[in-house]
């Protein structure tokens, strides 16, 4: 042992993080590192993926610990050796750190199971699945790898929305972790720019717990970028109240104070345009949408008033507020806006009136 670690040793069927480096018996230099790939090696202790020798020795290992494993022959790669890397007989000496590890027993045990007895798992079992794949979804996010986790994160919530309680305080305790898990939700969408699934998941900590300054903040962020600036200004004047003093809170309502007032100069001098000066002093249509999105669907249909064509097309999936969009923007150029569905398909599509039938 090098360096002592802390706690237990590490138990069977846990996730397991480590640095090694690997020597050849009378050889300065390793012929496998881990730390000249930067780049820890992961595994689940106990699957037999590793050299018996080095199993053996790092499930005597705790937290943090380094230490040197010397695999005999035997219990590393015998009288085959792995040329022309690896000798026949060669003993391997491994300098070990643990990093960190997770206990997965619970997460292995419930793969295991059939999907009968999966539904039928103890609120026990579920958590112990929750612990570990939470760590899991965490160590992607502080990497940055967003998609796995929330692909990670909503694997874990549904298990927990669908177990069984046997009573109020496993109910609480089940709540507890259904908050955390719509929080980080809802932080991994903002961060991929899904602000729409964002609000899904901000609202779903929010019924759990409504002043959750965290659930408050990630809702005004979400529809800030939606372009609902009152209702971000709402959640976030809330949040405001709760941790007065929070850098990204007072930062993001200064950002929304700008950007509602560029957004109202721009309304203003599109309606100039668009209606003229007897109309300059009646009050803008308000959008709901932001200017950048309203700029595009002006680009696109002067595009198609100066084209050929006698119809434009838009995304069927398109929400309301920006089929307002469009709906205005064609009266505004005397255009006719259709919608309807044909063959259970929505089409949303403006067209030059002298084209009708």
């Amino acid at each position: 042992v090098l360096k002592q670690g802390v706690g237990c040793p590490i138990p069977e069927k846990s996730i397991v993080y480590i640095h090694y480096d690997a020597f050849l018996e009378g050889r300065k230099e390793s012929f496998d590192s881990t730390r000249l790939r930067d780049r820890p090696f992961k595994f689940l202790l106990g699957d037999g993926k590793l050299l018996p020798g080095l199993e053996i020795g790092i499930q005597t290992m705790k937290n943090g610990e380094l230490s040197r494993i010397m695999v005999s022959p035997k219990y590393a790669l015998g009288e085959m050796g792995c040329p022309p890397r690896i000798p026949p007989n060669a003993e391997i000496l491994y300098e070990v750190q643990v990093l960190k590890f997770i206990p997965g027993k619970d997460v292995v045990e419930f793969e295991e199971m059939s999907l009968e007895d999966r539904k039928k798992a103890p609120f026990e079992k579920i958590i112990g699945v929750y612990q570990c794949d939470n760590r899991l979804a965490n160590d992607l996010f502080h990497k940055k790898l967003f998609k796995p986790a929330i692909a990670r994160y909503r694997r874990i919530v549904t298990l927990l929305e669908e177990v069984a309680v046997a009573n109020e305080e496993e109910d609480e305790q089940r709540k507890g972790y259904l908050l955390k898990l719509y929080l980080n939700l809802a932080q991994c969408y903002l961060n991929i720019q899904t602000p729409r699934k964002a609000i899904i998941y901000a609202d779903l900590a929010l019924k759990i717990d409504s002043n959750n300054p965290k659930g408050l903040y990630r809702m005004g962020r979400a529809l800030y970028l939606t372009g609902s600036y009152e209702r971000a200004e709402h959640y976030l004047c809330k949040a405001k109240k709760h941790k007065p003093y929070e850098k990204s809170i007072n930062e993001a309502i200064k950002e929304l104070e700008k950007k509602r007032k560029s957004h109202l100069d721009w309304e203003k001098m599109f309606c100039k345009r668009m209606l003229g000066s007897e109309e300059e002093n009646q009050k803008p249509f308000q959008f709901q949408e932001p200017p950048e999105f309203v700029e595009i669907i002006d680009s696109e249909i002067n595009k198609f008033i100066e084209s050929d064509k006698k119809e434009l097309h838009f995304q069927p999936t398109y929400s309301e507020s920006q089929l307002d969009v469009v709906k205005y923007l064609a009266q505004a150029y005397n255009l006719a806006y259709v919608s309807k569905i044909l063959n259970g398909v929505k089409i949303n599509k403006v067209v030059k009136k002298m084209c009708l039938a």
